[in-house]
């Protein structure tokens, strides 16, 4: 009798010692937020609203995306145009690492495993209208939750060192079929453009080459007094500077004095340097934005095959491959933006593009010019329409670069209705989506053609 207490209470212990973790946050079945409310703000209005507020140069430059997210804990809010983070909570004991596992229950996969000394975890980069199911392991405990993700395009994306990135999936398709999440991402670039470098005064000194030197001095010093004269009587600014207007496209609003005091304070660095001479040397290739971790994290969390740049020759220079790597083939097309599509070398740039989009080997995709709105854009246009995104999510997906750029000059005016008027005024038709297809058939491309890319990127019925 005695022995099966014992044997009895040992259960008991054991059962103590090992027990299920209560899950705090998301509650079952919750459909929890991918957007920012400031984000939610913006594309939940109409199409006519949306183009009156991305016009309004203080709306979008003080409100359109922002305030950003802060996730306690971080030391700054996160980006504007990133994805809205996921709280995972569970009730915790002091000191245990944990292990969390989310897995998407429609594909099956892990797409998140990490470990953690508290009892929470902030998560991004999910899919939208999709179902998630996740546990957490620690000190021989366990718990398991589940949460769906909110039905709401677009989904925002964060790549680690990579601004304005999104899929372009999610969207509803012909027929009702939502288009694959996952397989075509569109992005900025994932390296920095190459550029000029210059000699240096000690260089030029070296050389020999006293005169640049001189010239460099000299008009250093003109430009600081030409400034200081501005700063001590204001009346005598000359508000066509070059230097100020292109100043002014991305400090909207802000006073003539903010820009003066911060170009007297530069000008002077440049003076006690001896000047800036422009006597160009050469030529690099831009920085990676994707080495190390950040590219890691890319090619394991999105398993990027393909990586379509659409940079030109200049943009490009030095390079041979995808900054991410040589497991993901590079394609380089340089290509046009908005009524340059309409021209002999936007036509044959998307031909090329639209290639690549053909063969299933290579997605998923990413694709993107530097800054993944004018050139990229206008791809994503084309091939939402090919699949039959609504006019109003045409317009979404070109919008929502808005959160990162917010420049008065990038605007519906002077850019995307451009895009769109090509199409109708060249390919006239009932539908943008069928002014598209005119001009993809243009192009060479048949029925089968674009029924193939349909049958790629759209989900079953």
């Amino acid at each position: 009798m005695k022995k099966i207490v014992a044997l009895s209470l040992s259960i008991v212990a054991a059962s103590a010692a090992y027990s299920e973790i209560k899950i705090i946050e998301p509650a079952a079945g919750v459909a929890v937020p991918l957007l920012t409310d400031a984000q939610k703000a913006y594309v939940s209005l109409d199409r006519q609203a949306r183009r009156e507020k991305f016009a309004d140069a203080t709306y979008r430059r003080k409100e359109m995306g922002l305030p950003a997210e802060t996730v306690p804990g971080a030391k700054k809010p996160r980006e504007a145009y990133w994805p809205k983070t996921v709280r995972l909570a569970w009730e915790a004991k002091d000191g245990v690492e944990y292990r969390v596992a989310v897995r998407d229950m429609a594909k099956g996969t892990v797409v998140i495993d990490e470990r953690v000394k508290s009892g929470e975890l902030f998560i991004d980069n999910l899919e939208i209208a999709a179902s998630y199911e996740w546990t957490v392991e620690g000190d021989g405990d366990s718990g398991k939750g589940t949460f769906k993700t909110e039905d709401r395009t677009p989904r925002l994306i964060r790549y680690p060192g990579v601004p304005n990135v999104r899929d372009f999936g999610g969207y509803i398709g012909l027929g009702g079929r939502r288009a694959k999440q996952g397989m075509i991402i569109r992005s900025a670039g994932l390296n920095n453009n190459a550029h000029d470098t210059y000699y240096t005064i000690d260089e030029l000194k070296e050389m020999g080459k006293l005169d640049e030197v001189k010239a460099a001095a000299d008009a250093a010093q003109k430009r600081l007094d030409q400034l200081l004269a501005w700063q001590a009587d204001p009346k005598t600014f000359d508000r066509e500077d070059p230097e100020y207007k292109e100043w002014c496209t991305r400090h909207i609003g802000e006073p003539a004095t903010k820009f003066l005091s911060s170009r007297v304070h530069r000008a002077k660095s440049v003076v006690k340097k001896g000047g800036d001479p422009k006597v160009k040397k050469g030529k690099e290739p831009g920085k990676s934005r994707v080495d190390g971790e950040n590219g890691a994290y890319i090619r394991a969390r999105f398993g990027i095959k393909s990586d379509i740049d659409l940079r030109s020759d200049g943009e490009c220079h030095g390079m041979t491959g995808s900054p991410l790597g040589d497991g993901v083939t590079w394609f380089h097309y340089s290509s046009s933006a908005y009524g340059g599509m309409q021209g002999q070398s936007g036509k044959a740039a998307f031909t090329k593009v639209f290639k690549v989009f053909l063969d299933e080997k290579n997605y998923p995709i990413d694709f993107h010019c530097i800054a993944g709105q004018d050139r990229t854009g206008a791809v994503s246009l084309i091939l939402g329409a090919l699949l039959g995104y609504d006019e109003d999510a045409l317009y979404l997906d070109w919008e929502v670069t808005g959160f990162w750029n917010r420049n008065a000059k990038f605007n519906h005016k002077e850019l995307f209705d451009k895009l769109v008027g090509g199409f109708v005024k060249n390919y006239p038709a009932d539908t943008i989506q069928e002014s598209v297809v005119k001009y993809v058939r243009d192009l060479g491309f048949t029925d089968d053609d674009i029924a193939k890319f349909r049958s790629i990127m759209l989900t079953e019925r």
